[in-house]
């Protein structure tokens, strides 16, 4: 504040020098409202300064700035353009302008006359405050954008190669040395754009001949323009802007041969009783980069040693099934056909049943877990020219006619993620074949999981032997399918009548049975078991089980020995008696007199007279 007044002193001293009071006091009130307004706003507003002017065929010139956040969002801004003849040596026409409020950073003045130069003045004002940007000098075709193209043809003249024309809608551009062009184009199942450049030297503008493209591809194709006059660098420096793109057009190229034939693999069957089996050949379809075309059919031959191929099949699916002799080596041959012609023939050689496998060179394999639908397999790479890998896998247990995922992939690496048919809680089993002209050299099998899951369910528990004191009990080995993991352990839980918590007893998993010792007889005990892997556990359900009164055999000695018992004082007296007999016939059996030897017998009954 000390030096605005100073300034104002000095100020008041030069007006009083000039003479006239009132114009003393005029001024005075001046540098009042000046210095008022100066300490109202703080510092002095930043410089303010136009970024650059855009002018549009016969329509227009947009100027843009960064608003002055100082001097708050009421500030109003004022765009000045003025024709200018030469130059800008002098005006030529009136000035127009435009405003702008509320912290617009753009504002547009009609013009009719590109062909001239501008001079073009910003102003900001706010609460008595006017700033100013510097001016410009610029020519209206120096900052001229032109209209977006329209393309007019697109069509495709080769399999590599399209075609396109397009034009600058209405008068904008008076000869082909004006303007520079931009054409991108991109597969429609890509995202990223792909550009040219033309230049006069190279093409003319109107049309261009896009070449180096993929056969039987659909493109999406736009084109932009900008401005080349010489007038553009030579007189005023400026840089015209590109045009907006035109709207997509879209293009398919023409079908080629494809360029490789199908991956081939094999799954094979068990000999029947007549020397036969079944050999299931397998092909992967051809992605569009490797197909060029339409593929109309795939073509199988066969050939046997020494003889001429024959043509299995001819069929639009990725299979055929053959039955041929198990012990005769067989070489397959696949082609793939779109309506321009054949692709490469890929080569598989199944060698005859009956232990070729066991020929084959150990492949050995790292397996581990990339996430919970996916598997990494690792492999050291072979010393022989390996051409291609064969990956095979499926859920075990192996079933007859199971479903088997396979891929192939080129032999410069030595890993592989799979993720096709991979769930969480399924063993797989993984092999890795390495091939060579069609014929397996090497080999190799693991098996894992992806991610262990808890148990689907604990094993069922049951008694196998009950005491009076002691309970023996087994328990289910879970199929595999329901494991979902590697089981570590079983752990029993059991509660005695009387106890208020359980025992556990932790067991390997290579144990399925238990016996429970130190029972009351006559009471009954809780028990349930706990399987667990490395991904949780399961609980089964609870059993209870009483105990007996007795042992097992206890009731069957007593009865025993009271039968030998009652058998011995059976056979004592049975002896006893044949010992003591005519004693025991004295008091069993007291003598009875013989009436033959009474007086009765020789007694007769006297004669009665009547």
């Amino acid at each position: 504040m000390a030096l605005k007044e100073d300034w104002a002193d000095l100020w008041i001293k030069s007006m009083l020098a000039a003479g006239g009071t009132f114009r003393m006091q005029l001024t005075l009130g001046c540098v009042l409202i000046f210095l008022t307004s100066v300490s109202c706003s703080g510092l002095a507003p930043r410089s303010l300064k136009l970024e650059y002017c855009v002018s549009f065929w016969a329509k227009k010139i947009t100027c843009y700035w960064n608003p002055l956040l100082d001097m708050g969002p009421e500030t109003t801004y004022r765009l000045h353009i003025t024709e200018e003849a030469g130059r800008c040596q002098m005006d030529f026409g009136h000035t127009r302008s435009c405003a702008a409020t509320q912290g617009g950073s753009a504002c547009s003045v009609p013009v009719e006359n590109l062909f001239a130069f501008y001079k073009i003045n910003l102003t900001a004002e706010s609460r008595g405050i006017q700033v100013s940007a510097p001016e410009m000098c610029i020519h209206g075709m120096s900052i001229v954008k032109l209209s977006a193209p329209e393309v007019s043809i697109a069509e495709a003249n080769k399999s590599r190669c399209f075609y396109l024309e397009w034009n600058i809608p209405g008068d904008e551009v008076l000869s082909v040395l004006e303007t520079e062009y931009e054409i991108q184009f991109r597969d429609v199942a890509e995202t990223s754009w792909m550009q040219v450049n033309l230049t006069l030297s190279e093409n003319a503008p109107g049309f261009a001949n896009i070449c180096h493209v993929a056969p039987f591809t659909n493109y999406s194709v736009r084109v932009r323009a900008k401005y080349l006059h010489e007038v553009s660098f030579a007189i005023s420096g400026g840089r015209p802007p590109w045009s907006d793109w035109s709207g997509e057009r879209f293009v398919r190229t023409l079908p080629e041969v494809p360029s490789t034939g199908p991956a081939l693999w094999r799954k094979l069957g068990h000999s029947d009783g007549y020397g036969n089996r079944v050999v299931v050949l397998m092909w992967k379809p051809l992605t569009p980069k490797e197909a060029n075309g339409e593929i109309l059919g795939y073509s199988l031959h066969s050939q046997k040693r020494g003889e001429p191929a024959m043509l299995q099949c001819f069929t639009p699916n990725l299979q055929c099934s053959l039955l041929l002799p198990a012990r005769e080596e067989f070489t397959f041959f696949v082609v793939a056909t779109n309506m321009v012609g054949m692709s490469p023939p890929t080569k598989l050689v199944v060698p005859p049943s009956g232990g070729q496998e066991a020929l084959l060179s150990p492949l050995p394999i790292l397996v581990s877990p990339a996430g919970d639908h996916s598997l990494l397999l690792r492999w050291p790479l072979p010393s022989n020219p390996v051409t291609v890998y064969i990956f095979e896998w499926g859920q075990l247990p192996a079933k007859e006619g199971r479903d088997i995922s396979w891929h192939y992939q080129p032999a410069s690496v030595g890993h592989a993620l799979i993720t096709e048919a991979i769930k969480p809680g399924k063993l797989y089993e993984l092999k890795v074949f390495t091939l060579v002209d069609g014929k397996i050299w090497a080999s190799g099998s693991t098996s894992a999981y992806s991610k262990q899951i808890a148990p689907l369910r604990a094993p069922t528990l049951y008694p196998v032997r009950v005491w009076k004191s002691r309970v023996e009990l087994q328990w289910e080995i879970l199929p595999l399918e329901e494991r979902g993991g590697v089981i570590r352990n079983y752990t029993v839980f059991y509660k005695k009548e009387g106890d208020n918590e359980h025992t556990a007893v932790v067991l390997d998993s290579s144990v399925h049975g238990y016996l429970i010792e130190g029972l009351a007889p006559s009471s009954a005990v809780t028990v349930f078991i706990t399987v667990a892997n490395d991904g949780g556990s399961t609980d089964g359900p609870v059993l209870t089980i009483h105990t007996k009164d007795s042992d097992y055999g206890e009731t069957e000695i007593l009865s025993s020995v009271l039968c030998v018992g009652f058998l011995f004082i059976l056979l004592a007296g049975s002896l006893a008696c044949l010992w003591k007999h005519q004693l025991l016939r004295k008091y069993l059996w007291p003598p009875i007199p013989d009436p033959a030897k009474s007086n009765l017998a020789t007694w007769a009954p006297q004669k009665c007279v009547w």
